[in-house]
């Protein structure tokens, strides 16, 4: 069993989305883009549900047509419970929740339980209601007494929540329901108690005699019989080692020793990022000791989990993401850390943005799956003649396309389909977002593995090679931009793959770019990398600006003042020939030849130039134009 999807309406920052989950779902962005907005109509919503405790008011959606919870619809969260495997709910689960159980069309052979929570303003009462429901498969409330159970059904997926801030006092205290659980649940036999009980008696004991200091203040504190009406001998004693062992146990702490010292330090006294990490950990042994102990068999958990990287060293954070993902449980988490995405299957992320104030969320996918009310012949035999891409369910009026699309299945299946032309787009679109393996094991290695800060960008440059990502940012501070302050990411295209992933992962995670290429034959396979990721010719010619020359270096040199300092760094470089031309004349020639002694080592060279130019800077005039262009439209 496990959650995944969940709708949200009218919560927080989300006005409406679909939140697809997996196993370990991962969800990243910028800050204030809606992330924890997310775990928490996640973890709230089910725990209110459970509780029956209300929302409270800064809850509710607000934008320019909604100005307080009275003037909302209400929120409403729709939490899709399947199983993993068919089957997996026979016994106790179908048994009990039979009439609430659900077979959805997208998954007709996996059993379904739909539970809203809904909150609403009421305008007599002053309050705002909260109301937990089932579903049918239409979404639709189930009527009758099987309401009464959606308690006992939510008790099979406890969920946790643990914030960035993780504060090792609390987590590690007597009333944590992790660490204050596994204290209870202590046991020892009473012939094993009397033992230890005697230890620590003797212990008090010993303590006492060995300090002349406690042994007379004990001999004056038993004169309290003088006073009061005790009778016996030994009537004070103190308690160096609590006597009782559920006091003891309330008082035991977890000790780290980092083997620098022969001492041993509470957990609290050492690094937060020590402290982050013993927090999960020991929400992962309650996980594998104590949770089957609290509750069913069948119940899996549900961790959502802020941050984890936080205050770990890359290494460390990697490191860390396996112990995570050991977990036997469903783990839904926020992370800004490129390192702790490095080792994770990519289809697991979640981009997270905002638009308009609106929280929207976007994912990779290697598939595209849409129904529609009857499955035309042409889409049939299409579907016969590229089984690789194609595959259709008759019984279900099912459509996948497994594969992308070019332009000519485009225009075969528009050939084929005759729904509206607004679905028609909606499913061309799509299936031209789809990553087969290989493009997938491409961002693997040029994104992932080795650039995955680009994943929380807020836009990108994209350009041919190194010299432009040495060059550009100078420039843009010459135009009075910068591109960390603008949320920029610069991506050399050509030497990670090419630039087709780079242009379908944008639009996939809808995140604005500017693509800078060559005016040669390479410039033109560009281009027709990312026309075949479904962009049209206007996106193309307003977003891919081609060099006025043929590249890079060839660029900077119709710029006067930068072909001045070509010169001067390659002085020593240019021979009695190259004079020569110049001598004669033959100007085009002679910046030829310079600009190919720059482009013998030009990486090195555009260091040079900005050596040169941190002395006598350029002006926003001496930029070429195209730059300017792009530039100043990345950084808007």
């Amino acid at each position: 069993m496990y959650l995944k999807e969940v709708y949200i309406k009218n919560f927080r920052s989300i006005k409406e989305c679909k939140v697809s989950l997996d196993d370990f779902t991962v969800f990243i962005g910028e800050n204030n883009a809606g992330k924890t907005t997310i775990l928490d109509a996640i973890r709230i919503g089910l725990n209110k549900a459970i509780n029956r405790h209300s929302f409270d008011e800064y809850d509710f959606h607000m934008d320019e047509n909604v100005n307080s919870p009275k003037e909302s619809d209400g929120i409403k969260i729709i939490y899709h419970f399947e199983e993993k495997d068919e089957g997996e709910w026979d016994g106790y689960i179908s048994d009990t929740f039979m009439d609430v159980i659900q077979y959805l069309k997208e998954s007709p052979n996996k059993a379904s339980v739909l539970i809203e929570v809904n909150a609403i303003f009421n305008d007599v009462t002053g309050d705002i209601e909260t109301k937990t429901i089932f579903l049918n498969q239409n979404y639709e409330e189930i009527t009758g007494k099987s309401q009464n159970i959606v308690g006992k059904f939510l008790q099979l997926t406890p969920v946790f929540y643990l914030q960035a801030l993780r504060d090792i006092k609390d987590t590690f205290s007597p009333k944590s329901p992790l660490w204050g659980r596994f204290m209870k649940k202590v046991s020892i036999s009473k012939e094993d108690l009397e033992e230890l009980q005697n230890q620590i008696s003797g212990l008090n004991k010993d303590i006492i005699t060995k300090d002349e200091n406690l042994k007379e203040l004990v001999n004056e504190l038993n004169k309290i019989q003088n006073v009061m009406d005790f009778q016996g001998e030994d009537i004070v004693s103190i308690d160096a080692v609590p006597l009782k062992t559920w006091d003891l146990l309330s008082k035991a702490q977890v000790v780290i020793n980092n083997g620098s010292t022969s001492y041993n330090f509470p957990i609290d006294k050492h690094g937060q990022g020590t402290q982050s990490v013993a927090a999960i950990l020991l929400f992962k042994a309650y996980v594998k000791i104590l949770l089957n102990e609290m509750s069913r068999e069948e119940a899996e958990a549900i961790l959502t989990l802020e941050e984890p990287e936080a205050h770990l060293h890359p290494q460390a954070v990697r490191s860390l993401h396996k112990s995570i993902d050991a977990i036997e449980c469903q783990k839904i988490i926020t992370t800004h850390s490129p390192y702790f995405i490095q080792n994770m299957d990519l289809k697991n992320l979640r981009y997270v943005r905002k638009e308009n104030g609106e929280t929207k969320i976007a994912k990779i996918f290697d598939r595209y799956v849409f129904s529609v009310s009857d499955i035309p012949e042409g889409l049939i035999r299409l579907s016969s003649r590229f089984s690789n891409v194609i595959e259709v369910d008759g019984n279900l009026n099912i459509v996948t396309i497994k594969d992308p699309i070019n332009r000519c299945l485009e225009g075969a299946i528009r050939g084929c389909c005759h729904p509206s032309d607004e679905t028609i787009d909606a499913v061309i679109d799509n299936a031209y977002r789809i990553f087969n393996m290989a493009e997938i094991c491409n961002l693997n290695t040029y994104v992932q593995r080795s650039r995955g800060e680009i994943l929380f960008a807020r836009k990108w440059l994209l350009y041919e090679g190194q010299s432009e990502d040495v060059i550009l940012p100078y420039f843009a501070k010459i135009l009075g931009k910068d591109f960390d302050a603008s949320g920029v990411s610069g991506i050399i295209y050509r030497s990670n793959g090419s630039a087709g992933p780079f242009a379908k992962l944008a639009k996939v995670l809808s995140i604005p770019w500017v693509m800078l290429a060559d005016n040669d034959e390479q410039g033109r396979q560009t281009i027709g990398e990312v026309r075949n990721c479904g962009y049209s010719e206007d996106v193309i010619s307003s977003q891919v600006l081609l060099n006025s020359t043929t590249d890079f270096e060839n660029e900077l040199a119709t710029s006067n003042r930068i072909f001045t300092d070509y010169e001067s760094i390659v002085a020593e470089e240019i021979t009695q020939d190259i004079i020569e031309l110049k001598n004669s004349g033959d100007v085009d020639e002679y910046k030829k030849e310079i600009v190919k002694l720059v482009q013998k080592g030009k990486v090195v060279n555009a260091y040079k130039l900005l050596d040169l130019w941190s002395g006598n800077a350029l002006s926003a005039d001496d930029i070429p134009e195209v730059y300017v262009n792009a530039i100043l439209e990345v950084c808007e």
